[in-house]
């Protein structure tokens, strides 16, 4: 060894000085990114409380994790954890600061087991029924014609997203797919999600088709639980499944919009009524031609009726005109002494009239009027002015004088 070298030993652990608070919030800190999925068997004790449940999953090595999840997790599940039950459980771990204990921070729970999955079926069944889920009054439409199409399956399934585009006709469909998990613990939040996404940035879509292949049990379960029949039933796009094959039922199904046996069944089902538009076009447009014919001849038809009686009414109108004015003019040279003295006594009524009115009358009984030089007559020596001239005209001649007084 060298003189100059030095030898220095690296700290293994900071000298910071926690509290047990802190040091515990510090190790959670890094167990909780720590998620995992553990299988095993519950144990014989079981602690029930309002709001959260603790339970032991044992496994044949007799290991124990002591569990702990929110009364809602089991909730969902339909139905009440037993001991001897085998599940499969989604969390992280977690140090209570309370005691002390590490517990698993249960987030999701899956049953395991043909029979006891038949039983949580039929119990959610009962439960979603009663509260309306799958009533079809609630039932969204499907468009005759969907145009854009949101397609949620897994891109690595059993042939579910290749058997629908491969059976989806050429009818200019536009289709955004979305990947997913179709079975396992963490599919159920991945499919809601994407059902979720779909509704919230994507409210325009036509339909939203949910498939995957087909599966036992254990494989369905996702398509089976309380959250996705409520995620279903809550969306705004109306939803078709074509979930497993022709003999299986899920939750999804009973609560989707329009439910189809498989993938290739859901693709049919959206070609059906283009396929029948694109048949029927061309005898549609030959019976149009046809209909059109028949319509144009139909009121060509009428328009001829309606022109020869139009013609015929104005021919009769005007002979009727003819033979009325005949009359008249009868009349009018058989009653012509009466009219003549009629009429002039009509002439002479008038006459009186206005020779009554007339201002010569007037004036021949001794009124004069009185005008200012332009002629406007004046009635009122409010309008007059000292040494203004004024006419005054009399029955026979008139007279110009100037004034020298007003009296108001």
């Amino acid at each position: 060894m060298k003189i100059d070298q030095t030898l220095k030993a690296e700290s293994k652990i900071e000298e910071r000085v926690f509290t047990v608070s802190e040091f515990l919030d510090f190790i959670n800190e890094i167990l909780r990114p720590c998620r995992a999925i553990v299988q095993g068997e519950i144990g014989e004790k079981i602690n029930n409380y309002p709001r959260f449940t603790f339970f032991r999953l044992l496994d044949e090595n007799n290991s124990i994790l002591e569990c702990f999840t929110w009364k809602e997790r089991i909730e969902s599940l339909g139905m009440e954890l037993e001991p001897g039950m085998e599940i499969r459980v989604i969390g992280y771990p977690e140090v209570r600061r309370d005691k002390g204990e590490l517990k698993f921070q249960v987030e999701r729970i899956e049953l395991i087991g043909e029979g006891v999955l038949k039983k949580q079926f039929e119990i959610l069944k009962k439960k979603l029924a009663a509260l309306d889920y799958f009533d079809p009054k609630f039932k969204k439409p499907i468009p005759r014609f969907c145009e854009n199409i949101g397609l949620i399956t897994s891109k690595y399934g059993k042939g579910a997203k290749k058997d629908f585009s491969t059976h989806l006709g050429k009818f200019g469909f536009q289709i955004l797919f979305y990947d997913v998990r179709v079975e396992g613990l963490l599919a159920l939040p991945e499919i809601i999600e994407a059902i979720n996404q779909f509704n919230q940035n994507f409210p325009k879509m036509d339909v939203l088709v949910l498939t995957r292949g087909g599966g036992d049990w254990e494989s369905l379960q996702p398509f089976n639980s309380e959250e996705l029949v409520k995620t279903i039933f809550s969306s705004k796009i109306p939803i078709i499944t074509g979930i497993g094959h022709e003999d299986d039922e899920t939750l999804a199904d009973l609560a989707a919009d329009f439910r189809t046996s498989t993938p290739t069944h859901a693709a049919k089902i959206l070609n059906e009524n283009w396929k029948s538009a694109s048949t029927n076009i061309y005898s549609l447009e030959r019976g149009l031609n046809s209909s059109a014919n028949r319509i144009f001849k139909n009121i060509k038809e009428k328009i001829d009726l309606i022109k020869e009686n139009l013609n015929s009414k104005i021919t009769e109108k005007i002979k009727r005109q003819k033979l009325d004015t005949d009359q008249f003019l009868q009349d009018l040279i058989k009653n012509k002494d009466w009219w003549k003295e009629k009429i002039g006594k009509l002439l002479r009524q008038e006459e009186e009239k206005l020779n009554l009115s007339s201002p010569q009358l007037k004036l021949k009984q001794g009124y004069t009027i009185t005008s200012d030089e332009s002629g406007k007559i004046i009635k009122e020596p409010a309008k007059l002015k000292v040494f203004q001239t004024i006419l005054t005209k009399f029955y026979k001649g008139q007279v110009s004088s100037k004034i020298n007084k007003i009296k108001k």
